[in-house]
């Protein structure tokens, strides 16, 4: 053997020795410890994958409250087309109705009972049913005159009734449910030009 490999040690017997630190740490708390990192990172991955269905949930429920909401404008504008189409529709159909009610009222008891009076007014009535069944109601005329439905196109002085008294119906108006469709033409009562005047105050 050479001087160099006894210098290196080589066929001398000597064995190089790896140093290992003790922790102090048993098997069972080396074991222990590495479930509770597990179950730490599992824990914590189960709160991020909670945020993010939390998330989800929200976004979802918005998505629903904006179709929702959606649903329902379209439905309030689907109606109120509708109800835009049906009056315009009536508007049409009223002055026919006019000349039948017209037609009548000018025909005497003896041409209303034959048969070409009962025919007009079987086709009036089938009209007047139509229109009923869309929603279409006659403005009510008895009591007080109310220019949200009536319009006044004629006055008439008396002292019997109060002032502003619808005393009669010159053309029916129409109601569409809650819509004005045709205001009612009635003739109103005034109070008389006497009584008018003494109830002015002067001016001095």
């Amino acid at each position: 053997m050479t001087d160099p490999d006894r210098r290196n040690g080589i066929g001398s017997g000597s064995i190089d020795h790896i140093e290992v630190e003790d922790t102090g740490q048993t098997l069972e708390d080396a074991l222990a410890e590495e479930e509770r990192s597990a179950i730490g990172a599992a824990e914590e991955k189960l709160r991020s994958v909670m945020r993010d269905l939390e998330e989800l949930k929200d976004r979802h429920a918005r998505k629903l409250a904006e179709f929702d909401n959606m649903r329902k404008r379209t439905e309030r504008e689907k109606g109120d087309y509708f109800k835009n189409v049906l009056a315009d529709l009536a508007r049409d159909f009223l002055p026919i109705v006019d000349n039948f009610e017209r037609a009548m009222s000018h025909a005497t008891p003896e041409e209303r009972k034959s048969d070409f009076g009962q025919g007009i007014g079987l086709i009036r009535r089938q009209l007047v049913d139509m229109l009923s069944r869309y929603g279409l109601q006659e403005v009510d005329t008895s009591g007080a005159f109310n220019p949200n439905v009536h319009e006044a196109v004629a006055t008439e002085e008396t002292d019997e009734v109060p002032a502003n008294t619808i005393l009669e119906e010159l053309r029916k108006g129409y109601l569409l449910k809650d819509r004005l469709v045709r205001p009612a033409w009635v003739k109103v009562s005034v109070r008389p030009a006497d009584e008018a005047r003494s109830g002015t105050p002067e001016h001095s």
